[in-house]
Parts: structure tokens; C-alpha cells; sequence
């Protein structure tokens, strides 16, 4: 039978107005060749093409669980159309056993006024298969008081096994875009920090040489011998070009470490090590597996584990009050794992739960995003250890991935 496709069909008792909708049996058919035409028609149109146009099954039925109106989406999910199940029992032909008294309870519930939001029942399709759906089940009330049917809007319930692959593939694409976030704000950096060396790094020095060429011509001439604040003024700033070089170069170094690029890992370590115990005068001591020494990293790992040294070296300077850090580096089992020990004041739970504890969250981040593993732990008046384990080979989504070239300054 042909039937328009934007109406919910219905098979509604003579009370209702004529709609050119199904009455009485599945097999019979009522319409007016001149449909009444009603003030609130235009509204009533719009309400049925919303209920055809919804992705949620809709259905009206009666109190007894009779099917008196049965939408597109309900079509879709179930694999039955209307012409097939008006006036049939929802609960007798789509209901599986277990569910049917508890729903028919459900129904009178409803019918003495109670409005159900949330209930899960399974749906039985044609094909045996079952769709679990979230019934909202209201009454319908009739214009005149009555009742025309109970209103079921049943929207289905994502499996929890459906829920939990579109949460790992949303954020394996997160992850994903992450890495490559990483990716070009390292090479931003690099081109940071070879501008710097380049441009600046040179023009100081050239300002170097002719502060030498201006000093010895100087102490060429003649001045009066009680005359030294030009030959000072030269020295003075001469002192303040080697202050900005010596910036320059560990800032160079923080943007991108040329020993890094160069030599590897080990290398840059030492010299972090020894860079920091210059500058703080807490002794740091290396511990490094010498077969690391020869194993040649990906460059994302070994930037990665270089700049979580190099934060837990600041943190120590700014917080532990420590007199000593030991930095362990080793592999086993496929990962590289670094170990920054100082025997300072130990960190606290609260200060690793401050939401402006950044350095702790990107490290966290940098070894995620590798597919490894951080952990930070503090004994109060003991110190704190920070670790960090990470696979040794390049992650498949940075693979073939081109590695950054150095630079020395």
C-alpha cells in the first residue's frame, strides 16, 4: 500500500479528526478525498515531518501495548514496516521474553500518569537481532480529555565495547595531532635558534672585534696620562658583549641543544650535568648504561628525554633545596628509562595536584605522546624522583618522520 512518506503512520480510533491517517484494522484505510481543513493544520503538519525525520524510533501505543503509530526510524531499527505492524502487540512481537512483564507494568505505570524518561528495554529486530533502547514513555492526551495512546520515543544505547573503541580512536587522534604539534613546534625552535646564532650570534662578535680594533688604537695615542675613562668605558663594554653571547648561547642551547643533534643523548646529559653543577654548585652525578652510549636513539626520544632532565634540573634549582642529584639513564625490555634523584625537601601530593604545575604536565605529555610512561614521587625531607620510560624505537605514527638537523654555535 503507497503512503506518504511524511506522515507518522497511525491507526487511530474514529475519535481523532480526519487526517488521512490508518484507522481500525493493519488492512483498512480511511481517507477523505477533501481533507477538512483545520486552523492548526500547518502546526500538525510540521509535528508529523518531525516525527518522521527523527533518528529515534517513535511509536504510539496503547495502553494494552497495541502499535497505533510506528515512524521511519522505528522501520529502520526494527526491519519492520508500518503496514506490518500497526495494531500487532510491540511487547508479543518485538520485546524478548525477560522484558515483557516488567514493560507492561511500565505501560500502565504511564497510563495512571506516571512520565518514564531513561528506561532500557531491548529491541527485537526481524533479523533476531536486538538494539537496546532508551524508552522516554509519556501520555497522549485527547482534546477533549481521554486519552489517544502512550507516546515512546526509544533512542538507541551505544554498547559500552562501541563507546570505549570510539574513545581509544579519539584519542589516538589526539594523539596523533599532539605529536605533530610537538613536531613543528621543535622545528620552530630549531629555526628560532638558528636565527639567533646566525644573526645575532654573529653580529656580537663582530661588535667584539671592533671593540679589540678600538681599545688597541687607544693605547696607540697620546692621552694625558690621568685620562682612563674612554680605555674603561671600551673594557666595560666589551664585558657586557661577552655577558650577551654567554645569554645568547645557553639560550641557543635551551631552543635547541647542538650536542644533542651532534653527539646524542649521553653527551648532552654530561653536559647538562655539568652546566648545572657550575651554575647552582649542587653536585650532579651521572649514571648512564654504556651501551647507550653507542645506541643510536630517534631523535624524538632523545629530545624528549633531554628536556625532561633539563626540567627536573630547573625544578630542583627552584624548589627542592638540594645538595646533590644523581641522573640515571638505562634500557631494558624495549625502553630507555631516565631517573633524576635529588635528596632535597621531596615533593608533595598538593604541589603535583596544582593545576599550574606545568613543567610536571608537560612532561607527563612528552612521554605520552611517545606511548611510554612518567611518574614523580617525593618523601618529605628525603627528596623526589622523577622517571621516565619510554619505548626505544621511533612510535609507528612519527615513523619515517624526518629527522632535525643541528647546529653548533
Amino acid at each position: 500500500m503507497n503512503r506518504p512518506r511524511t506522515q507518522l503512520v497511525t491507526a487511530l480510533s474514529s475519535d481523532s479528526p480526519n487526517r488521512g491517517v490508518r484507522r481500525g484494522s493493519k488492512n483498512e484505510t480511511t481517507a477523505s478525498s477533501k481533507p477538512a481543513i483545520y486552523q492548526g493544520e500547518p502546526i500538525e503538519h510540521c509535528y508529523r515531518t518531525l516525527l518522521e525525520v527523527s533518528s529515534s524510533a517513535i511509536l504510539l501505543l496503547s495502553p494494552e501495548s497495541i502499535i497505533l503509530g510506528w515512524n521511519r526510524a522505528a522501520e529502520t531499527v526494527s526491519g519492520w514496516i508500518a503496514d506490518e505492524t500497526l495494531g500487532r502487540n510491540l511487547v508479543e512481537l518485538f520485546l524478548p521474553m525477560k522484558a515483557r512483564e516488567p514493560f507492561l507494568i511500565t505501560l500502565a505505570q504511564v497510563t495512571a500518569g506516571k512520565e518514564v524518561r531513561g528506561l532500557e528495554v531491548p529491541l527485537r529486530a526481524r533479523t533476531g537481532s536486538q538494539t537496546m533502547l532508551s524508552w522516554n514513555i509519556s501520555r497522549v492526551p485527547a482534546t477533549h480529555g481521554g486519552l489517544i495512546g502512550l507516546m515512546a520515543i526509544g533512542t538507541a544505547v551505544a554498547p559500552d565495547a562501541q563507546v570505549q573503541k570510539e574513545l581509544r580512536l579519539a584519542h589516538a587522534q589526539i594523539r596523533s595531532e599532539a605529536r605533530r604539534a610537538e613536531k613543528i613546534a621543535d622545528e620552530e625552535r630549531r629555526r628560532i635558534a638558528r636565527e639567533l646564532h646566525d644573526e645575532f650570534g654573529q653580529a656580537l662578535t663582530g661588535l667584539k672585534f671592533d671593540l679589540a680594533w678600538f681599545s688597541k688604537k687607544l693605547s696607540q695615542l697620546s692621552p694625558p696620562t690621568s685620562s682612563t675613562d674612554l680605555p674603561n668605558k671600551v673594557q666595560a663594554m666589551s664585558g657586557s658583549v661577552d655577558a650577551l653571547l654567554e645569554s645568547l648561547r645557553a639560550t641557543v642551547a635551551a631552543l635547541r641543544p647542538a650536542m644533542l643533534d651532534d653527539l646524542g643523548l649521553v653527551p648532552a646529559l654530561e653536559s647538562l650535568a655539568t652546566t648545572f653543577q657550575h651554575r647552582t654548585g649542587v653536585r650532579c652525578l651521572l649514571d648512564m648504561a654504556p651501551e647507550l652510549s653507542s645506541m643510536k636513539l630517534p631523535f624524538e626520544t632523545s629530545a624528549a628525554l633531554f628536556r625532561i632532565a633539563q626540567e627536573s634540573l630547573t625544578n630542583v634549582m627552584r624548589h627542592a633545596a638540594a645538595s646533590q642529584v644523581r641522573i640515571r639513564l638505562y634500557q631494558g625490555d624495549g625502553r630507555v628509562t631516565l631517573e633524576v634523584t635529588d635528596n632535597g625537601k621531596g615533593i608533595t601530593r598538593e604541589r603535583m595536584a596544582k593545576p599550574d604545575s606545568f613543567g610536571l604536565r608537560g612532561m607527563q605529555e612528552r612521554v605520552s605522546l611517545l606511548g611510554g610512561h612518567f611518574h614523580i614521587v617525593g618523601t618529605l625531607g628525603v627528596g623526589t624522583t622523577a622517571r621516565a620510560s619510554v619505548p626505544a624505537r621511533r612510535p609507528k605514527a612519527l615513523a619515517g618522520g624526518p629527522v632535525a638537523e643541528g647546529f653548533a654555535l
